[in-house]
């Protein structure tokens, strides 16, 4: 960031007033947290630069104070612009002395993000060594661990920041993460103890997460009644919480309440319009039901909001799929993988990929996006596991039996570098996708073989109208037919002072 201009530049020689740069600091947030809300990303980008603005103003006003380098760098976080957002939090750690964790967790949040772990891991522990008590810098260290399957690291993380962090200020998201990493294990009566240790201090029982899991929790358990309590507390504390909605409407729709399940997700839409999970879920939820007319037009509202969302791409893919519609579920898989071919999250794309190419009786085709699948990520044993079935199927036992074995291996990564499964493990994910797209390209039409429109337009032959019973898109507005809610914000899960 530059030495002067807006970042250097103080009003007068004297001390600031404090009470007025908090009034600067607390509208800024205010209109970052309205642009969640916005309805067009016009309103939205025009709702952050504004916040953007404010933030700059605050660093002007006292240069010193790192909440506004904090917040101005989670904007560009959000938008995706990671170095913009790394030259606010460089010049901020070094205005504020280096001795701020705030900066420093959220420097280490962005580089998390940006798939440098590395970078992450030093970013948390100038956090802690700056304040050990730094509650989100154990949160996120131990959620960044626990990603790279190290989950013996995370849990200790996140205990010795529920031993560290005073009770007063007792995180809920410590306890939420230890109770789901007992749950995923099986150890269900310790993540209720985690739950509710958590819902038990000030901070959780306000906490729509530690409610949304308890909720999870209890369902896994067939506490049906329990769950559904759980899910209509954390709605009671946060109104707005789409992982409520969400997670209420999935399990209504898994005991057979579709109706409810879809009542359920619509309300959490109308409140959450420009979320594209709620509106994914909803699709999915039509196209298990038959609906696939409706489905495919919520798909599109979802991909117009989000273009880089894989799993909506993937889970409109495999919607087309089981309808029987091959040539458009290719196309639709191929556009999600390009959006990022080299994250974890194209596995799940290349995968129900594979899976149709198999289906198909594309056996060549379908090995190599296999290869793609566990190359980029190598943990996801579906991939393995289904790549497995299909030379098992052809006969070819010995290749199959290898492929389980590296599954059950503790550390894929390290199979996949001793073994010759792609070329991919010496020139890169990225270079190994490729090819296979520009094969398929004729077969698909494409209409671009480098990336991903902006809006779906097969599904009106306007191409700017989606309709559906719930809401309608024109151009770039999302509008509701049965009116729109105005709960509080939804929960921050970063921490912020």
């Amino acid at each position: 960031m530059r030495e002067g201009g807006v970042y250097n530049a103080q009003i007068g020689k004297e001390k600031p007033l404090k009470i007025n740069q908090d009034l600067l600091i607390e509208e800024a947030k205010r209109i970052r947290n309205q642009s969640l809300y916005a309805r067009t990303r016009k309103e939205r980008k025009k709702l952050r630069d504004a916040a953007i603005e404010t933030f700059k103003r605050a660093i002007a006003y006292d240069p010193s104070d790192g909440r506004a380098y904090v917040g101005m760098g989670k904007i560009y976080v959000q938008q995706k612009e990671f170095a913009k957002a790394r030259g606010v939090y460089e010049y901020g750690t070094r205005a504020t002395g280096s001795e701020n964790a705030y900066l420093w967790q959220a420097f280490a949040t962005l580089e998390r993000k940006a798939g440098n772990v590395q970078e992450a891991r030093k970013y948390f522990d100038a956090a802690l060594v700056a304040n050990p008590k730094h509650a989100a810098a154990w949160h996120g260290w131990g959620e960044l661990e626990r990603a790279e399957g190290n989950y013996q690291r995370a849990r200790d993380l996140f205990l010795k920041g529920v031993i560290k962090v005073p009770k007063s200020e007792a995180s809920a998201h410590l306890y939420q993460s230890l109770g789901l990493m007992a749950m995923e294990r099986g150890r269900y009566d310790e993540a209720r103890k985690h739950f509710r240790d958590g819902a038990n201090t000030e901070k959780g029982a306000k906490s729509a997460a530690i409610w949304q899991c308890w909720g999870l929790l209890e369902a896994e358990c067939g506490e049906n009644e329990r769950a559904r309590q759980c899910f209509k507390r954390g709605l009671e504390v946060c109104p707005k919480s789409k992982y409520c909605w969400l997670a209420w409407g999935r399990f209504e729709a898994s005991i057979g309440n579709i109706q409810r399940a879809r009542e359920l997700i619509q309300r959490g839409v109308r409140l959450n319009p420009a979320d594209r999970s709620l509106l994914q879920a909803l699709a999915r939820l039509e196209a298990n039901d038959g609906n696939i007319r409706v489905a495919r037009q919520y798909f599109a509202a979802g991909t117009k909001l989000d273009p880089s969302h894989q799993q909506n791409w993937q889970a409109w893919g495999v919607a087309e799929f089981r309808a029987g519609n091959i040539e458009k579920a290719r196309e639709l898989f191929q556009r999600g993988v390009w959006v990022r071919p080299e994250s974890k999250d194209a596995a799940v794309g290349l995968q129900a990929w594979a899976i149709l190419e198999r289906k198909e009786g594309n056996i060549p085709l379908a090995r190599e996006l296999f290869k793609c699948s566990v190359k980029a990520n190598p943990t996801n044993s579906k991939s393995w596991m289904s790549w497995a079935q299909m030379e098992e199927e052809i006969d070819n036992i010995s290749r199959a039996s290898e492929l389980r074995n590296l599954c059950a291996q503790e550390r894929a990564e390290e199979a996949i570098g001793m073994t010759d499964l792609s070329p991919a493990s010496l020139v890169g994910l990225d270079a190994t996708i490729r090819p296979i797209l520009k094969r398929l390209s004729s077969l698909l039409k494409s209409e671009s073989s480098t990336g991903v429109s902006d809006t779906i337009t097969r599904t009106d032959e306007k191409g700017d109208l989606y309709e559906t019973d719930s809401f309608v898109w024109a151009g770039d507005e999302l509008v509701f037919s049965n009116g729109s809610g105005n709960d509080d914000d939804d929960d921050d899960d970063d921490d912020e002072f």
